[in-house]
């Protein structure tokens, strides 16, 4: 065997290894099957926020409570993966494997996000498991501030629009809460500051916003004591649940002070789409046992929390009822996103076009030398070519095919298409594709945690 055939021969072991290796990452990503003794490895409770946060020490507990106990004989790991308006964490619990793994703790910010326009997707690309507490929403102002109830603040923000400055990230729960109550003042705007948690409280104290929605558990949790001067505390002037909170009594609810809006928020517990029957009873049980313990409920009693349980029919009807309180709001139009996608489709076909267009202009071929010509066409041709492969690859991906499939084969198309490759470079070609697509994967899923098509 020459030299010219060993390396062939090399190649085409390395491109198998590599194709097989594609294949096996795409099967376990998209499509593993669960096993029937649930479970067999720990099990990832993933939280789309940063560590530290209220969604964050909620889920603790709730892990803390389930590994003293041993509820399931697994532990359970919470990961925090912030980013993206909480969109980086669903994202990956969504494209997760349906095997009960992968769990996303999350509250109705999961609806919000879909109604403003950040994701294209709710509630129905998950499996509910369970309902695992209820929040209590508060509107909160420095305590030295001129606005002590609701009224006072909404009458301010139409008598002069956009000038109270809310701090509300876009697409969240608390956005829409305060875009019902403008819709109660015809005419009042507020200008929405995206600050959430600690950053709220910050900015409240030193003066950058005039008022924030905090939940109870925050409020608590940031308030000093009554004898700190104004100027360094903050007031609760609304509770938007139906009746007023034990814990802080004093604050009067929306209802008392002549408003329709009401909101809640609560804590779930979601799968992947697909998981099967049998996994999300046996995980709605371990979290109904676990917000029964003593311990667990002192712990959110602490944070002002109300451990409501709900799972099966009665979760989803509640769901389909939040939900439609967050349509009537009628947000979307305001926040909608382009479709990035097509954008990106459009702008290629326009290059498209201008190149050919540029390929065929008499004006320029006459004002070109004949050698030149022939250069500017060859270059026009592997630029429409290049140009279409990209348009044909953004639409793949636009219609659900695989990251793993879309990519390789365009990169090896464009390599063909650049290289002028012989069919003996084929392979080399293909090596290069497939050992790209996978870096890209992991540093996309691994490093940034992007959920990928």
């Amino acid at each position: 065997m020459n030299a010219s055939s060993k390396k062939l021969k090399v190649q085409g072991v390395l491109f198998l290894a590599l194709l097989l290796l594609s294949i096996w990452i795409q099967n376990n990503r998209i499509s593993s099957t669960p096993s029937n003794q649930y479970p067999q490895k720990p099990i990832q409770i993933v939280v789309p926020y940063l560590a530290g946060g209220g969604t964050d020490t909620f889920a603790r507990i709730l892990q803390k409570s389930l590994n003293r106990e041993g509820a399931l004989g697994k532990e359970f790991v919470v990961t925090n993966k912030d980013g993206g308006s909480a969109t980086i964490g669903s994202r990956q619990v969504k494209d997760a494997p349906p095997d009960g793994y992968q769990l996303l703790c999350h509250h109705e910010g999961i609806i919000a996000t879909k109604l403003a326009g950040v994701v294209d997707y709710g509630p129905e690309a998950f499996r509910p498991i369970a309902q695992t507490g209820s929040i209590v929403l508060l509107m909160v102002v420095r305590a030295d501030s001129k606005y002590r109830n609701l009224t006072d603040l909404l009458r301010e923000a139409q008598k002069n629009p956009n000038t109270i400055r809310v701090g509300a990230n876009q697409g969240s729960p608390a956005y829409f809460i305060c875009e019902q109550l403008l819709e109660e003042f015809p005419g009042a705007e507020f200008n929405f500051i995206s600050a959430g948690g600690s950053k709220r409280y910050t900015y409240l104290l030193g003066g950058k916003l005039e008022a924030g929605i905090f939940s109870l558990a925050e409020y608590v949790s940031f308030r000093n004591s009554s004898d700190a001067a104004a100027a360094d505390n903050i007031l609760a002037i609304g509770n938007f649940s139906d009746q007023r909170h034990p814990t802080i009594p004093e604050v009067a609810t929306s209802t008392e002070q002549k408003l329709k809006t009401r909101a809640e928020n609560a804590y779930y517990i979601w799968a992947p789409k697909d998981t099967p029957d049998y996994i999300a009873d046996i995980l709605a049980r371990t979290f109904r046992d676990t917000l029964d313990s003593p311990e667990v409920i002192k712990e959110l009693q602490k944070l002002s929390i109300d451990p409501t349980f709900r799972s099966g029919e009665d979760l989803r009807n509640h769901l389909s009822s939040r939900v439609e309180a967050f349509q009537k709001l009628s947000v979307n139009a305001k926040t909608e996103l382009p479709n990035f996608p097509l954008w990106i489709i459009g702008i290629v076909a326009i290059l498209l076009v201008a190149v050919l267009v540029f390929n065929t202009d008499p004006a320029t071929q006459e004002a070109t030398p004949h050698s030149d010509q022939s250069y500017v066409r060859e270059s026009s041709i592997l630029g429409a070519t290049c140009l279409t492969i990209l348009i044909a690859y953004v639409a793949a991906l636009q219609f659900k095919i695989p990251f793993g499939i879309a990519t390789p084969l365009s990169i090896f198309f464009m390599g063909l298409a650049i290289s002028k490759a012989k069919q003996k470079q084929c392979l080399i070609l293909g090596m290069i594709a497939l050992g790209f697509s996978l870096a890209l994967e992991v540093v996309f899923t691994q490093l940034f945690s992007v959920g990928l098509p």
